[in-house]
Formats: structure tokens, sequence, C-alpha cells
């Protein structure tokens, strides 16, 4: 999605002749700056703050250049995949910096409270102009975690034609991910008490993307683009594991999940921006994506811009629809008289069918510039997010009456800052 945004904005950049900044002048002057600070919460789980901020710069000469940085800190309960049970159960958990125990309450989703993590990631982009209507992109990005460190690198190419009015662009990308989860891998598949474990893991990713931005009237601008992807490698969640219930719904022992070691995804997205008058403009986006694990989603989104004041504020209400079905290996629990015919488990909810609506709105103020700009702004986001499981599969008598599937809900609160 990130990708699709990048082409669209650089698209209808490019539909006009490109206005570089000043040969000279104090840093104020020539670099934009982006920053934000950002709340997460989910009912009962996870928390996380994160302050993010961008800065770019463009060159007499057309070229330019973005700098990023992200710093996440999250804290809360993570839920680990096991089944809520009539009786307390205890576990052993390796995440966070050392091995701990905890118990939940009988009938309580089981989940990790003292989980926490941070990821720093840092990230640029260079882009110039070949010919008149050539331009390259090149790219990286690096982010480590207390247990994962991942670089990307990217390319992009893209050619105007038709007056300016027609964008083509072709880009990819290759992803290493290295993993060294607390307490070390554990086997997949492997029984939970046993405490199987193996050395650090490894992932990679390829992928590409082809889109082409049009310019349809001069309030209307639209996009196409279609993407693939392939990791292969340790694809699991080294912190999930997996219930394993009796006949009459007992929890008898618990399983670390088993994912395969390769994954293919391919995606359509379609975007039309429009302006209907010189206040009100309107952008929609529909996305499809399927892997070869079965997992098929689709995604609407409708954001509208409302100028007011003059142009001096603004208002962006947004709703986001998305709906997935589940992994062709996703099971909330294993029967010890009955295992996997594929060998492949998980009870990662994330692998799941489920369906989730977002609401938000943005509100944003334009205020006196710092330094020579004319202006800066200053701007508010607040966001609702609520999932809810699509499929229930039938339960032993035992787990009857117990939350099996709760509903997953949060906010997301951002300050931003820009000039």
């Amino acid at each position: 999605m990130a990708a699709s945004c990048a082409l669209l904005s650089a698209g209808a950049a490019r539909s006009q002749e490109p206005a570089a900044a000043p040969a000279h002048g104090g840093f104020l002057d020539d670099w934009s700056v982006d920053s934000a600070l950002a709340y997460y919460h989910e009912d009962g789980r996870v928390q996380a703050v994160e302050p993010v901020v961008d800065v770019s710069k463009v060159f007499a000469d057309g070229q330019s250049v973005s700098l990023n940085a992200t710093f996440d800190a999250l804290s809360g309960a993570s839920p680990n995949g096991a089944l809520p049970s009539r009786s307390p159960q205890t576990f052993a958990s390796p995440s966070g910096k050392a091995r701990h125990a905890y118990t939940i309450a009988p009938g309580q989703l089981p989940a990790d409270p003292n989980y926490s993590d941070a990821r720093f990631a840092a990230g640029g982009n260079w882009t110039k102009p070949l010919t008149r209507t050539d331009e390259l992109s090149l790219g990286g990005k690096f982010s480590a975690e207390d247990d994962f460190v991942s670089a990307t690198v990217n390319a992009s190419i893209a050619h105007d034609f038709n007056d300016k009015n027609t964008t083509l662009s072709f880009g990819v990308f290759n992803e290493f991910d290295s993993l060294h989860p607390v307490g070390d891998t554990p086997v997949p598949g492997s029984d939970f008490a046993s405490q199987l474990r193996t050395g650090s893991k490894t992932k990679d990713g390829v992928g590409a993307l082809l889109g082409i931005t049009q310019v349809m009237t001069r309030n209307w601008l639209t996009e196409f683009n279609l993407s693939v992807d392939r990791f292969t490698g340790y694809l699991n969640d080294p912190y999930k594991i997996t219930s394993i219930i009796d006949s009459a719904g007992n929890t008898t022992g618990y399983e670390y999940e088993n994912r395969p070691d390769q994954r293919t995804r391919k995606s359509a997205y379609w975007e039309n921006r429009v302006a209907w008058t010189s206040q009100l403009s309107t952008g929609l986006s529909l996305r499809y994506m399927s892997d070869d694990w079965a997992v098929r989603s689709d995604t609407a989104e409708l954001h509208l811009h409302w100028s007011l004041s003059n142009r001096e504020r603004y208002i962006e209400p947004s709703i986001r629809w998305y709906r997935q079905t589940a992994a062709n290996f996703y099971t909330p629990f294993i029967l010890d008289t009955l295992k996997p015919a594929t060998n492949f488990e998980s009870a990662d909810d994330r692998l799941g069918a489920f369906r989730a609506l977002t609401y938000g709105v943005k509100y944003a103020q334009k205020l006196p510039g710092l330094g020579n700009r004319s202006e800066s702004e200053f701007s508010v986001r607040a966001e609702y997010y609520q999932q809810t499981f699509n499929e229930r599969v039938p339960v032993p008598a035992g787990l009857q009456g117990l939350d099996l599937y709760p509903a997953l809900k949060a906010i997301l609160v951002q300050i931003g800052y820009r000039f």
C-alpha cells in the first residue's frame, strides 16, 4: 500500500513540471520535515508509542532525497495462541528479554502479560531524473528489534508519456531478515513442554510491482498496480502455540506452530482521487490479495478531504473495510486423537477468517512557518478499529460457553507537525 501511494503521488507530481527548491538557502528553506507521534492501544492487549520523522529535499537539478526514522515501543498482553480453559493455565514464556512464567485465570484468553518490545527503523530514498520523461529511484531500509533484524533494498523506474498525463512504473525489492528469538528458536510442531530449541533463523523475500498512473481530467487521477512477492525461510512466529485438547475439551498440552517455509502473495490495487469542488475531494481504493496459503483478502477504503476557512484548515474523515479467509492450516486447536493431515498448523488469529472496520478522522490546521517558510501544519488523527471473526469451528461440550474468538478493538491517536 505504501508503494502504491508513493507511485500515485509521484505520478501526480510528474503531471506538471517539477518545482525545484532554491539553489541556496538555510536548512529550513531546503528541507521539508514531516513528524508525528502515534499512540496505539488494543482493548486489554498490546499498546504502542511510535515517534516518526521524515525529512526530504528537492535539488535544483530535479534530484530528491528523503530520509526517515521510526521508533516503536510496545508493551501489554500478547495472545500466545492457546485456547481459554475452564481451569487455570500456566505458561513459561521467553518473550521480552528474559524467561518468565505466568498463570491465566479460568475463562480468560491466554496472553503474555509481560510482553514488551522495541524497534528502531531507518530508511532513505534517492530519486534522479534520467531524462525529461524517465526517473530512477533507489532506496533502502534497516530495522532492528530485540530478536529480529531486517534489511531491505529497492529500486524503481518511472516513464512519463502522453504529455506527462500517463506514468508507467516498475519496481523491485529484496528483503533479508535474521531472527534471534529469546531463548532460541523452538522446533516447529514440537511439544511445548519439551522445549526443543535450535539456533537463529533467516528468511528472505523478493517482490515486484508494476503500476500505471493516469490523469483522467484536471480533477481526476487514477492508478492501477499489480504486485507479487515471495518469502522463503523461517516464516513461523516463534512465540505462538496451539492447544491440544481431548474429546471433552480438556487441555492436554500445547504445540509450537508450524507454518510452510515459503509463501507467495499476489495483489491488485486500484485507486481514484477526484476533486469535486475547490473544497471537497475524495479518494477511493480497492485491493485484492491472494496467496498460496489460501488466504484471500479484500480491502476498500474511502476518505474525504474537506477544506475549511479558505483552506487554512481541513478535515479528512475515512472508513476502511477489510475481509480475509483463513489459511489452509489455520486451526484454533488440535484434537489429541487427530493430527493435521498437512503437518502444518497455527492458531494465530491473524491467519484466521475475519472482517474488520476502521473509522477515522483527521483535523489539520495551518500555522505560521518556521524560518523563511510561509507556513507549517499541525494535525491530529484518531481512528477506531474493530475486528470480528467470520468462522467458528465446532468445539467439544467442555469448551462451549467460553469466548474462544474474542473481538479485537483498538484506537489510534496521532499528532503530527509538518514544515
